[in-house]
């Protein structure tokens, strides 16, 4: 019997050309003894490019798209959702609540859309998670700069070397129900207002320390922040401002040409990149000095993660 492996997007319309280079690397390396059931999870992606992404599907690849306007509004304003909360904080953190969206599934894999699969994602879907509430892979921006370990360990109270990068997730999503994960994330966040560098990342990283399984670092390889360049990414993840849709000489960016020269959507790729602006790539340069400046003062702040759990606060699920 064929297995039926979950996995799961978030975009909104403008992402949808890279989606298509990132869906179709991941169908190019499919197997035929498995189902693989895609869900692009959205706001406003238009009746055309939903056309155009499901021309992706193959006899074992299904393509699916929920819409939170539609689907997750009605369900807030339900008076026995214990997750009830605004719809502005399920857009933003809608990947802490795919458990409960998906009740029909046990386990799932979450991507970001800036990724290229290099490799069957059946492998990674068949770890064994136990009782850990996410696979993931360490964050190499973090862990391995001084200032983005000072971050982990005195802002969120997370040993440097274990802080995780959540665009490429193996999710337990029978366990992250059984502990309640999203009504205690929303109690979190209505009580403290974190303020945080990558809000539903840290969350996970957070809550999840100490239930989550490391993985092998090929299945979240980051270019702009590669420490190695010795492997052979099952996973490229052109996480940050290193998209080779912006960017020439980005590491591994023949495998996201390579796959989007085969979407309908490869010409007008093109044509965005060459018209990307001197104004684009300086407004990309400030949003990432800003960046790391947050990620220099947030230990300081009053209410941090670690500062309330010293307190006595339990923030681990």
């Amino acid at each position: 019997m064929n297995k039926t492996i979950p996995i799961f997007y978030g975009i909104n319309d403008i992402y949808s050309p890279y989606l298509a280079a990132a869906m179709n690397s991941l169908i190019k390396h499919t197997t035929p003894n498995h189902n693989y059931v895609i869900t692009v999870i959205h706001q406003d992606v238009s009746a055309e490019n939903q056309s155009k992404l499901k021309e992706l599907e193959q006899n074992n690849v299904k393509i699916n798209f929920k819409k939170l306007e539609n689907d997750l509004r009605s369900d807030l304003n339900d008076d026995q959702n214990p997750l009830r909360a605004d719809f502005v904080t399920f857009t933003i953190y809608y990947r802490l609540f795919i458990a409960d969206m998906f009740p029909e599934y046990d386990k799932g894999i979450y991507l970001d859309s800036d990724t290229i699969v290099n490799d069957d994602i059946a492998k990674l879907y068949e770890q064994e998670l136990d009782e850990n509430l996410m696979g993931a892979i360490p964050d190499a921006f973090i862990t391995h700069d001084p200032v983005g370990r000072r971050y982990s360990k005195d802002a969120l109270n997370i040993h440097e070397n274990f802080y995780v990068n959540s665009g490429v997730l193996l999710m337990n999503l029978k366990e992250l129900r059984n502990q309640h994960f999203s009504e205690k994330f929303l109690d979190l966040l209505n009580q403290y207002h974190f303020k945080l560098i990558a809000p539903d990342q840290d969350y996970i990283n957070a809550m999840c320390f100490g239930k989550t399984l490391y993985l092998d670092p090929r299945w979240n390889i980051q270019p702009e922040n590669m420490i190695c360049d010795d492997f052979k990414p099952k996973i490229v993840h052109y996480n940050l401002f290193g998209k080779p849709w912006n960017y020439d000489n980005i590491p591994f960016e023949e495998l996201f040409w390579n796959s989007s020269k085969e979407t309908n959507y490869y010409e007008s790729v093109l044509k965005n990149k060459k018209e990307y602006t001197a104004e684009q790539r300086k407004h990309d340069q400030e949003r990432k000095d800003l960046l790391v400046q947050r990620i220099i003062d947030t230990p300081d702040l009053d209410v941090t993660f670690k500062k309330i759990e010293d307190q006595g606060v339990k923030i681990r699920v």
